[in-house]
């Protein structure tokens, strides 16, 4: 596998944040394995997948229903999350598992599994970084909210995402995330880390593990060369708003008061709109 030392400028940061990606961003295009160091430790690893079978999570992603949003910081996209959701007091003031895991339960569930396998990497290529994050994991997060055979929480699908630059936000920090590529009859679409002057080509099948909280990132435009054209991203994560949930029983408490109060609720104004008609008819 090619080494390679980079080092990191000191960039303007303002001049990239929430602007499109672009090839020119960058001097090398790594189109090989790669272990990327930086002051002699290992910051970015990019590998072609040759030791594990990614028919099934390919056909997962293919199938999935996907909605265009905005994600935590603004950028908008065509993507999917699954796993674990942290509580949310405007929501829902609880910790469940995503909505793919209720519409689409068996390609959530591949794609959930296939985190373990990618865990391989980050065990043999970051063994103290690694090491690190499941031991926060284990001592801050409940088992019934991580990913089983990973450390991770969550993760998010992208289909055919162009990202302009940024921080991902809300995830553990100083830990790595762990993505895999799927691509067929495109061009660009390639992971730019313009402060280390490197663009990644993310080919089909392959996996790269990089720090993208702290790592400056964003996806070159993407050409599409006819109709069965792709290119899908899966990206595992360990959200850190994920510490605050409850054991799943105590969840499930919640979700049933919630559900509770809201039936409260909704009673109290039918009986409300009912007082107000009644009153209406006495004054007539």
């Amino acid at each position: 596998m090619r080494i390679i030392d980079a080092e990191k400028s000191n960039i303007d940061y303002t001049q990239y944040v929430k602007r499109g990606a672009r090839e020119s961003d960058y001097s090398t295009l790594i189109t090989g394995d790669c272990l990327v160091r930086v002051d002699g430790k290992p910051r970015i690893l990019y590998k072609k997948i040759e030791s594990l079978d990614t028919r099934y999570v390919r056909q997962a992603v293919k199938n999935i229903k996907y909605a265009t949003g905005t994600r935590t910081g603004g950028l908008k996209t065509t993507s999917r999350i699954f796993g674990y959701s942290p509580r949310n007091t405007i929501r829902q003031n609880f910790c469940s598992a995503t909505s793919l895991a209720v519409e689409q339960p068996t390609e959530h569930s591949i794609i959930c599994d296939f985190g373990s396998e990618l865990a391989e990497f980050y065990v043999e290529y970051f063994p103290e970084v690694y090491q690190k994050h499941k031991k926060e994991v284990d001592e801050k997060i409940k088992s019934d909210w991580v990913i089983q055979g990973s450390p991770f929480t969550s993760g998010i699908v992208n289909k055919n995402n162009p990202l302009k630059y940024h921080f991902d936000a809300g995830n553990m920090k100083n830990v790595l995330s762990n993505m895999v590529v799927f691509k067929r009859n495109t061009s660009g679409g390639y992971l730019s880390c313009p402060e280390f002057d490197i663009g990644f080509e993310v080919a089909d099948n392959t996996v790269i593990l990089f720090d993208g909280q702290n790592i400056l990132h964003g996806v070159t435009p993407i050409t599409k060369h006819s109709k069965d054209s792709y290119r899908y991203s899966i990206v595992y994560y360990t959200l850190k708003q994920i510490w605050r949930c409850e054991p799943l029983e105590m969840e499930l408490a919640l979700i049933r008061q919630d559900r509770e109060n809201r039936e409260t609720k909704r009673a109290n104004g039918e009986r409300d709109v009912d007082l107000v008609k009644q009153s209406k008819k006495s004054e007539a």
